[in-house]
């Protein structure tokens, strides 16, 4: 992965740039109106450097392009979007302090990203204190619900319901779990634990290891001494590689099926072959068809001189930075409690995965598909299937 557009962890990026975003006005921390002349400010919080630098670059990267698209168009309201980037590093404390910070100081409107759960849970509890919006793009499920809070991130029942059932049926029923110790790979593992039982399966081991771990041979041994039929893995960032690579060093993928968000399409660069042939869900691929995917992909590429497979926090990112400047543009004020009753039930049409909308507990939802990794990095759809509001099971965020 190209990294030259890496900050250090003390960067702090003001980009001037024209936010498209139809429909900005002045925003809200919860007291003063800015002037006429105030252009809307998103502060983004990425960790483009530590454990989690894949997705934070992604991320980073996706709000660029939004932004670009939205000036493009002419401005927010006739005026440009002025965005603030951060690097947290994926901590949680001082996800906290940048974004107290942002508020405080730099006068955001917006806050936008962070990558690990419990990073997005310290940024909310400040947006909840400030009165100040605030989006993450990461998936999984909220780790933090409030009024002012809209994630964008695939739900965790939307990236189990199919596979859970497909991988028990392919492989076994003997699943063991293995995850990075935070807030979403246990909130995830434990909801496909309920879905593997109630199935008439069993989970045969679950370990957990902090992010940043290097060596995950302790884990596979107990992994393999545990002789599962398949392993569901939520362990992410550099431990996705690490853990990914050390297994098939050990032997262990020849012989057990593998799947879960350790094979997304941010961590192939490290993996490769290891993992062609695998299948996991997701909401978005840059093998999906339709004009706004094609012109996404090309300029993704072009920007960051990138080869490998886009990631899907990238165009989770891209959409939904114009999807907050819809709000906006339709609130005709970036008065916070304005922007969130216009993303409430807000929708995208025609995006890079198609539609989608908000639902009215704050979760976005659209088409999912089961993929396919093919050779070269081709996450191509096999299936697609309905989220989790269609099919009646499971929730986000309630506020």
């Amino acid at each position: 992965m190209n990294r030259s557009r890496r900050l250090s962890a003390a960067t702090v990026i003001l980009t001037a740039t024209a936010l498209v975003l139809t429909g900005c006005g002045a925003a809200s921390t919860s007291a003063q109106a800015p002037s006429s002349g105030h252009a809307l400010k998103i502060g983004l919080i990425a960790p483009v450097t530590g454990p989690a630098v894949q997705e934070g670059l992604a991320l980073q990267r996706g709000v660029e392009l939004g932004v670009k698209k939205i000036n493009e168009a002419g401005g927010v309201l006739g005026r440009p979007v002025e965005v603030v980037t951060v690097d947290d590093q994926a901590n949680a404390s001082k996800s906290t302090q940048l974004a107290q910070r942002l508020i405080a100081q730099d006068k955001v409107d917006y806050l936008f990203g962070t990558i690990p759960g419990d990073t997005t849970a310290a940024v909310g509890k400040v947006s909840q204190a400030s009165k100040v919006p605030f989006s993450s793009v990461v998936l999984g499920d909220a780790s933090f619900c409030g009024p002012y809070f809209y994630p964008f991130g695939e739900p965790d029942l939307t990236m189990l319901d199919v596979i859970v059932p497909q991988m028990m049926n392919k492989y076994g029923k003997r699943v063991a779990m293995v995850g990075n110790d935070y807030v979403f790979p246990r909130g995830y593992l434990a909801k496909a634990r309920s879905m593997v039982e109630a199935a008439g399966g069993s989970v045969s081991v679950e370990e957990y290891s902090p992010l940043g771990t290097a060596d995950w041979q302790p884990v596979i041994n107990k992994l393999s001494a545990a002789k599962p039929d398949w392993i569901l893995s939520a362990v992410v960032g550099g431990d996705a590689t690490s853990l990914v690579s050390q297994a098939d060093q050990a032997g262990l993928l020849k012989s057990t099926g593998f799947s879960g968000v350790s094979i997304m399409q941010d961590f192939y660069p490290g993996l490769t072959t290891r993992i062609d042939g695998m299948e996991l869900p997701g909401r978005y691929s840059d093998q999906l068809t339709g004009q706004a995917n094609a012109e996404f992909v090309q300029n993704y590429r072009k920007a960051y001189d990138f080869s490998a497979p886009i990631p899907g926090v990238a165009a989770n990112a891209y959409e939904g930075v114009q999807m907050v400047a819809r709000a906006v543009e339709k609130a005709g004020s970036t008065d916070a409690d304005a922007i969130t009753a216009a993303l409430s039930g807000a929708t995208i049409e025609n995006g890079v995965f198609g539609s989608g909308h908000f639902t009215k507990d704050h979760r976005f939802v659209t088409e999912m598909y089961l993929l396919g990794i093919q050779p070269g990095g081709k996450y191509v759809p096999v299936q697609s299937y309905k989220t989790p509001e269609d099919t009646g099971s499971g929730s986000q965020c309630v506020s």
